[in-house]
């Protein structure tokens, strides 16, 4: 079940990281949908805004390096059940028109049982991550097992390597996205 909780994990880092690229290369609408949803009072708004981008980042890189994965899934955790929680709110007091903010790979929405629904499933995911006892994909693994060995130093550099390559392509396929966009509004 490594194989399976090692999936997982990279989903969730994925999740994480796409939704913040999303949420950073345009702040000012993410900082509105946040003000939308009228659970924060508004002079609080952007500070949660940034705390909010602040988390992402650090579950996205926890997550994708399995480094301080304990951290990175309880914040996962605490961040879904927060988002939930807010749609929850929103949905019962009869305010669906509203993006949910997601961004990234989870897209923008307008709220639905469904995203609460998706969530969940989500959560359930950090759940089972956390089950897991880590593995050679996990800087954690190797930093708790006390094998230093060469072969596995080699093997946690090229894999954390490879998560920092795709994250800059990631990012750079993004603006470069963006800025085709730009070019042709105007």
């Amino acid at each position: 079940m490594e194989e399976l909780g090692l999936l997982f994990r990279l989903i969730l880092a994925f999740l994480f990281l796409s939704t913040f690229v999303s949420k950073i290369s345009d702040i000012s609408t993410h900082l509105s949908i946040v003000q939308a949803y009228q659970i924060i009072p508004y002079q609080w708004s952007k500070s949660f805004t940034y705390l909010d981008l602040g988390l992402q980042a650090i579950v996205a890189i926890s997550l994708l390096l399995g480094l301080f994965t304990t951290l990175g899934l309880f914040l996962a955790i605490l961040l879904l059940g927060a988002y939930t929680l807010a749609i929850s709110i929103n949905l019962a007091r009869g305010r669906k028109k509203i993006s949910c903010g997601c961004g990234g790979m989870a897209g923008n929405h307008f709220l639905s049982w469904k995203l609460v629904l998706r969530n969940l499933v989500f959560i359930s995911m950090a759940v089972y991550v956390g089950q897991w006892s880590g593995g050679w994909a996990s800087v954690d693994h190797y930093l708790l097992s006390g094998n230093f060995g060469i072969a596995n130093w080699v093997i946690a550099i090229f894999f954390s390597s490879v998560c920092i390559s795709l994250l800059m392509a990631i990012s750079g396929e993004i603006s470069t996205f963006q800025h085709i966009l730009r070019k042709r509004q105007g």
